[in-house]
């Protein structure tokens, strides 16, 4: 037996013990399995045939199933490329995969499937991509999108080097028909000089004649040209001319006399892709520089898929792919819904900076950049740590194309969009490409769970664990009540006309005077936590003028009346969260982003029948990420002044868009980073910010979070949906859905059960304004916001449901389970439980006769 065989039958049967008795029976003839099985439960050690000894215990990850002997036989091939206490990691030097074995248990996750190759749905094509690591796209010169795949373009053709890397390995892959230079084989060289300078220089007379025979002799100009030739084929000629004396000096002079000079030949789609594997604790760092990705000129890159296979679940296995799709949703493995598409959404929802002529379809914006899948009693969590403003999530099932459930990373590269050229009644679409591209790191961080962690659950609260650590969250304190979130609107612009001359007139929707009423009243009905949101209190209301310079509403009250609420609010020990938007830009195109058509970035409304874009119907511009630090020192220096304790951010937590302005370029991942200055420098001025729908970015800075998503997309490939968002981030924020009186469930005591079961906070939106003040006007969907519908309501459903959400406030969520359909139990840190019936009818479940719309406390 050869050493590399020995070293792999060592390694075999360590990850036998170290998986357990299960693992040993299933490779293992019976009675060695029985005896090793044995000695561990008195006790005693197992014993390797390499002569090491690992104990083996049953009892601490007895749900944790081992690998397949096919899998474990797949490790042969490999070799340890890092190592730490918690993990280990190989790689297989002639195929280019990754495995990852978590010391703990001896379970090993491959970047490939180790049995792909028996694939019966794969066809040839997709077996190569079940072999490939990277999955890249590029445009041509027409905006048409091709493929390549890092095994057929770069590892089957011998393309690609590792090298060491910090804590694991780099692979640098070439792809496409990479062209070697051989600059001492001559194009065309004279006879004499042929036969006299080479031919006659070679001794060995079979060289001599193979070189001859590559060469084609033209008799009447009286040189030799070399033929076409494959790189191995002219790598293994140009050593021979070397041999032989003759330089790549030589061959350009015999060019030069020849005529033969630089071809100019056709460019070529070729790449260099270098990837990064890491050991960090207890996770895997998959990471590409992207300032050392490289693509031919004309073909720049449209996207990289970034181990799509890793971990991916075969046919057999049971579990589900999470996405992290609005609040999160999950994907049966196998679910047979091939009639359905793949599911494919980008982190932070669709970049604003692109002219979408139709929409047909709105999706949930997937706040959080993490996703996860489950197989048997293991599961992998997967986090976009960088890069992940221009990234999306893709997952599959299996049966459409291969026998494999899958979900990965994908990287947007190169955008590009149609610019529309109009000659008379010819048009002609002209493709226009980013420039200014992302000059970080594409990364995701993989970290591993087993048992009774690998659910959603668990993913969430690993992900929870990698927040905390990164940004050193702290959780929330316990307080008396759960707060009560009030928004209330204040002034908009409505169109008047005096002696037939139309002019807009800012008009009051609740006063600073009437809000404090408001609060006060809410106060005397029960409610003594309450933290208050306004809308439309400076620059002319809700749409305002640029934030860069403040004055507040004459129609409200002014400074004096502002003031006036905010000492109210403070003297009451209440929150108060003025809004302001700063990417949202309602007046003039003046420091607007630009789109890749070079028009300025433009947002309207869409026609429900049509979906097309309503032009009839402006909403606002984007403001370009440049002009971003310009507009927060323009608004910091007089709101500060104000000694307001707060501030509402109404889309820096939400939206995030590039600039594609050909002379400035900011690409979407940098127009984050703007985002994430701006917001540190307004928590800094006001102390308390409050983030609106809450992208990862934002969490750091947040207090608040208001209009979480509390439901997926409902995609059709999708089967369950789950409070994931919630799941991982109660606890530590305060967070907030829709409004009771303005969500999508139209019924305050369903929104309110979804409070029980996420552990959000009560929430309403009003104004004091009788509702026919917003009556055809650009504000038609406040209409039904008149307070005085809806205190009393709201004062009710707080008191019944602030006794739970009090407790449960500064929890985190420890389980959560679907006991049946339309019914949900969650537990909390403290061991408090909540189980809700959503139904209209009774249900008995699990012991408990629940009524219709009605919930259960437990464990108090």
């Amino acid at each position: 037996m050869g050493i590399r065989k020995k070293q792999a039958a060592a390694i075999l049967c360590a990850l036998l013990l170290t998986a357990g008795a299960a693992g040993a029976a299933a490779v293992m003839p019976q009675g060695k399995a029985a005896a090793e099985t044995e000695a561990s439960k008195q006790g005693g050690a197992a014993t390797a045939s390499a002569g090491q000894s690992f104990s083996v215990n049953l009892t601490q990850h007895k749900q944790a199933s081992p690998n397949t002997p096919e899998e474990l036989k797949a490790l042969e091939t490999m070799e340890v490329a890092a190592e730490n206490d918690r993990l280990k990691l190989f790689v297989n030097r002639e195929t280019a995969e990754i495995a990852v074995q978590e010391k703990e248990n001896g379970y090993v996750w491959f970047t490939n499937p180790p049995q792909r190759n028996e694939d019966p749905k794969a066809s040839p094509l997709y077996k190569s991509e079940l072999s490939a690591q990277v999955l890249l796209t590029y445009y041509n010169d027409k905006g048409q999108i091709n493929a390549f795949n890092s095994f057929d373009d770069s590892v089957a053709k011998q393309q690609f080097k590792m090298t060491p890397a910090d804590n694991g390995i780099r692979v640098d892959y070439r792809m496409g028909n990479v062209k070697q230079s051989f600059p001492n084989i001559p194009k065309v060289i004279g006879k004499d000089r042929f036969e006299q300078g080479i031919l006659a220089k070679i001794k060995d007379p079979e060289k001599r004649d193979d070189i001859k025979y590559k060469f084609r002799f033209d008799e009447k100009k009286q040189v030799y040209e070399a033929r076409k030739l494959q790189d191995y084929v002219a790598e293994e000629m140009s050593a021979v001319l070397e041999e032989a004396g003759y330089t790549a000096e030589d061959a350009a002079q015999d060019n030069k006399a020849n005529g033969a000079g630089e071809e100019a030949a056709s460019e070529e789609a070729e790449f260099t892709v270098p990837v990064v594997y890491a050991l960090d604790g207890d996770s895997l760092v998959v990471s590409v520089p992207a300032k050392e990705l490289k693509a031919s000129k004309s073909f720049p890159i449209a996207s990289l898929q970034l181990l799509k296979f890793f971990g991916a679940a075969d046919a057999g296995k049971q579990g589900y792919i999470f996405v992290p799709d609005g609040s999160g949703a999950l994907i049966r493995l196998n679910n047979q819904k091939l009639n359905a598409e793949g599911y494919d959404l980008p982190i932070y929802g669709n970049d604003g900076a692109f002219d979408v002529k139709e929409k047909i379809q709105t999706n949930e914006a997937s706040r959080l950049p993490v996703f996860g899948l489950k197989q048997n009693d293991h599961a992998l969590v997967g986090i976009i740590e960088d890069g992940e403003a221009g990234a999306s999530v893709a997952a599959d099932i299996s049966g459409r194309n291969d026998s494999y459930n899958t979900v990965s990373g994908k990287f947007q590269v190169t955008a590009m969009d149609y610019y529309t050229l109009s000659s008379g009644t010819k048009t002609s679409a002209v493709p226009m490409f980013q420039t200014g591209k992302y000059q970080g790191n594409l990364q995701v961080r993989y970290a591993f769970l087993s048992g009774d962690a690998a659910n959603y659950t668990g993913m969430a609260a690993a992900y929870r664990s990698y927040l905390a650590g990164k940004y050193d969250l702290k959780p929330l304190k316990a307080s008396a009540d759960s707060p009560f979130m009030l928004e209330l609107e204040g002034a908009f612009q409505k169109q008047k006309s005096l002696l037939g001359i139309p002019y807009r007139s800012t008009e009051p929707l609740t006063t600073f005077a009437e809000a404090e009423t408001i609060v006060g009243k809410l106060k005397t009905a029960g409610v003594q936590n309450i933290d208050l949101r306004f809308v439309g209190w400076f620059n002319g209301g809700i749409r305002h003028t640029s934030p860069g310079d403040v004055s507040a509403a004459g129609a409200l009250g002014g400074k004096k009346g502002l003031l006036k609420l905010a000492d109210f609010m403070k003297r009451n020990g209440f929150g108060f969260y003025p809004d302001a938007a700063f990417l949202e830009k309602y007046k003039g195109a003046k420091g607007a982003a630009t789109l890749l058509d070079r028009s300025k970035a433009e947002v309207f409304a869409y026609n429900p029948v049509t979906h097309a874009k309503d032009t009839g119907k402006f909403s606002h511009y984007l403001l370009s990420p440049r002009q971003l630090p310009k507009q927060v020192d323009g608004f910091l220096a007089d709101y500060a002044k104000l000694g307001v304790p707060g501030l509402s951010l109404r889309d820096l937590g939400r939206e995030v868009h590039s600039d594609f302005d050909p002379s400035h370029p900011v690409s979407r991942q940098d127009s984050q980073a703007a985002s994430v200055k701006a917001m540190e420098l307004l928590r800094t001025k006001t102390g308390s910010l409050m983030v609106e729908g809450g992208n990862a970015y934002s969490l750091p800075y947040a207090d608040w979070i208001v209009n979480a998503p509390e439901r997926s997309s409902r995609l059709n490939i999708t089967d369950e949906e789950i409070p994931f968002f919630q799941i991982a981030l109660h606890g530590y924020f305060n967070i907030a859905g829709a409004p009771y009186n303005m969500g999508e469930l139209q019924n305050p005591r369903l929104a309110m059960l979804k409070s029980l079961e996420t552990g959000s906070a009560v929430y309403y939106q009003w104004f004091a304004s009788d509702a026919s003040t917003v009556k055809d006007t650009d504000y038609n969907g406040l209409y039904a916001l008149n307070y005085k519908d809806w205190i009393d309501e709201a004062a009710r459903l707080y008191g019944e449901s602030n006794p739970v959400l009090a407790k449960v406030r500064n929890q985190v969520i420890t389980a959560h389970v679907r006991l049946a359909p339309g019914v949900v139990r969650t537990t909390y840190e403290n061991g408090i439980t909540v189980t809700v019936n959503y139904n209209r009818a009774a249900v008995a479940v699990d012991g408990l006769q629940l009524q219709p719309q009605s919930y259960h406390v437990g464990g108090e």
